[in-house]
């Protein structure tokens, strides 16, 4: 769990502002805890988060990118807070578009700037240095990762006790929605140099880094179709970035992270798979 002012139980899901808001509001009642994730085809996260604030306990950022610009983040999420007051808040902040020593700088300047206005700030993390640096300001990590051994890499560069979250693209299969959760795990499975050089991802990763991800998931809905170069990595992908398998698979999995972690936001595609969610209080009981 999160914590007292925060979530009660290990397990909560992602929902993407992808679908109709009749449609995204239907799922999100079915859960106590939400993460919204941001992306430039999904709508705005602080309008998605508006929505189903008032039909759950909790509403979580996985993440909002410091390209929303820090000032404007903060007026925003303190018009939610406000404006839904039995609802518990959690703002998660990654890099977004800037990469490197830029990119790194922009995300602690946010993180310092939103600490003292924000009770539980999250840094999204994929890498030491950003790891390292974050974990002396925030309430919390997300972690881009789902198997044991990439988690127990990760979490050795936290500098001090935070609440330690892994963020994964989860789904029960055999599922109609494999292509995009196969999507989803390529689009983070390389999103730092010195993990993909640790775990030796490196001949994946120059395939990966020639796709056009925004393309890949418009083609995806228009064409039904992925690329060739991620279904060669299926295998890979499933077992080393995503929570997915059969039902007891999946919570063996599930076991197995919270070994390491306080906390799973089960990511998209889960909330898409009607099969899934429906899965999702069985699987939690079985946790506790």
């Amino acid at each position: 769990m999160v914590g007292e002012k925060g979530l009660s139980d290990v397990l909560s899901v992602n929902i993407n502002g992808d679908l109709r808001d009749r449609e995204i509001v239907r799922i999100a009642k079915r859960f106590k805890a939400v993460w919204v994730g941001c992306n430039p085809l999904f709508k705005d996260p602080f309008y998605v988060a508006d929505i189903i604030a008032d039909y759950v306990d909790f509403v979580g950022f996985g993440v909002v990118t410091v390209d929303f610009g820090c000032k404007e983040i903060l007026r925003r999420f303190r018009n939610l807070v406000k404006e839904h007051k039995d609802t518990t808040f959690a703002l998660g902040i990654g890099a977004g578009s800037l990469r490197g020593h830029f990119g790194l700088k922009a995300v602690l300047d946010c993180l310092k700037f939103l600490r003292n206005e924000v009770d539980l700030l999250f840094c999204g993390c994929s890498g030491p240095k950003i790891t390292s640096e974050a974990s002396k300001i925030v309430d919390g990590i997300l972690f881009n990762y789902a198997h044991p051994e990439h988690l127990n890499w990760i979490v050795g560069f936290l500098k001090r006790k935070v609440y330690k979250v892994a963020y994964a693209a989860s789904l029960i299969l055999p599922s109609d929605f494999e292509m995009d959760l196969l999507i989803a795990c390529a689009m983070v499975s390389c999103s730092n140099k010195s993990f993909v050089k640790t775990f030796k991802y490196d001949d994946m990763c120059r395939e990966f880094s020639k796709l056009d991800f925004l393309r890949v998931i418009v083609d995806r809905k228009r064409l039904n179709a992925i690329p060739d170069g991620i279904k060669r990595y299926r295998e890979v992908l499933i077992d080393r970035f995503a929570i997915a398998g059969n039902v007891e698979r999946f919570t063996q999995r599930l076991r197995e992270i919270l070994k390491i972690c306080d906390h799973v936001v089960l990511g998209d595609p889960f909330f898409r798979d009607s099969n899934s969610v429906k899965q999702f209080e069985k699987i939690l009981m079985s946790l506790k």
